[in-house]
């Protein structure tokens, strides 16, 4: 379905019908990723790595993104 362009809470068979579903027009893209590359271009491994939980780990990542200087403000995606 997501590859013919359906999106959102769509049922193109019978199967999903009454059920909440979300097409996302991405689902027909598979995304793979060097993991060794994709590490050695992150700016805080450093400073996540001796994290020990997720509330810690998102401590580290909020801590690291308050000492960048943003080139532009945020936005929010329009969806």
């Amino acid at each position: 379905a997501s590859g013919n362009g359906w999106f959102g809470d769509r049922h193109p068979t019978k199967r999903t019908g009454g059920s909440s579903l979300f097409l996302n027009p991405l689902m027909t893209h598979y995304w793979t990723f060097d993991l060794s590359k994709v590490a050695r271009r992150n700016l805080y491994l450093d400073h996540i790595k001796d994290a020990d939980s997720y509330s810690a780990l998102s401590l580290c990542i909020e801590t690291f993104r308050s000492m960048l200087q943003r080139e532009r403000p945020w936005m929010e995606i329009p969806l």
